[in-house]
């Protein structure tokens, strides 16, 4: 049986390097009291549109930006992806076909699919947009606890998340009607695809390894909320 307690100062020992203080409430609370606000949007193929549209479409940007009195970070994030799992679905669906002729169209498909990925890289893009607060006071664990073994954290974390939503949320609901302007749809990442976003970043090699599962989300999202649940266990 695996000792739970040694698992957990593993998972802790982790989070120690990262800069990471918690993930709660839709937010990231950094080490040093900046909490962000990350929104994941739709993107557009800019060279198919016409002029036209291209131009407004840079003209919509340009009143977003304009219209901004506070710093974001646009973010793009591109990811192999590993399609193995796809193939074997295809090749079991096949198998269960009795028509001959709908077998060889789906040898000929698969064919292709392994042509495609033996010349090219699949590629998966996602587009968040982060929105910064940074707390005016940020108050830690006494340096006498910590000197007897208690770890440093943020002591103040509830008052500086009530002032982040103050602060956050007028500035997400401008962008997200500015994005519906530019024909893009948003969402704010929930706590659970936040810990799953930075699992997966943190953990690259490993989540790969999920591809085998018939859902990667849902094994990701179970080591997610265990790595979660551990680290926030008290010492």
């Amino acid at each position: 049986m695996p000792n739970n307690k040694n698992n957990a100062k593993q998972f802790a020992s982790t989070q120690d390097h990262l800069s990471i203080e918690k993930i709660v409430d839709n937010l990231v609370v950094m080490k040093d009291g900046t909490v962000a606000l990350t929104l994941q949007t739709t993107a557009v193929n800019f060279d198919l549109l016409s002029e036209g549209e291209q131009e407004a479409k840079i003209n919509a940007f340009a009143q977003l930006i304009n219209s901004l009195t506070h710093s974001f970070q646009i973010l793009i994030r591109t990811k192999k992806v590993n399609i193995r799992g796809y193939l074997d679905y295809i090749k079991n669906y096949q198998q269960r076909q009795n028509s001959a002729g709908l077998q060889r169209q789906i040898t000929i498909y698969l064919n292709f699919v392994q042509n495609l990925i033996i010349k090219n890289e699949i590629l998966d893009k996602k587009f968040f947009i982060i929105i910064p607060f940074k707390a005016i006071l940020v108050t830690k664990t006494n340096p006498m606890k910590q000197f007897f073994g208690k770890k440093e954290k943020i002591t103040n974390i509830d008052r500086i998340l009530d002032q982040a939503k103050a602060y956050l949320y007028p500035k997400r609901d401008h962008i997200m009607k500015q994005l519906v302007r530019m024909g893009l749809s948003s969402h704010q990442l929930s706590t659970k695809e936040l810990v799953e976003s930075f699992f997966d970043l943190y953990n690259a090699d490993l989540s790969s390894s999920f591809e085998h599962h018939e859902s990667i989300a849902e094994s990701q999202s179970q080591v997610a909320t265990q790595f979660k649940k551990e680290t926030n266990e008290p010492k």
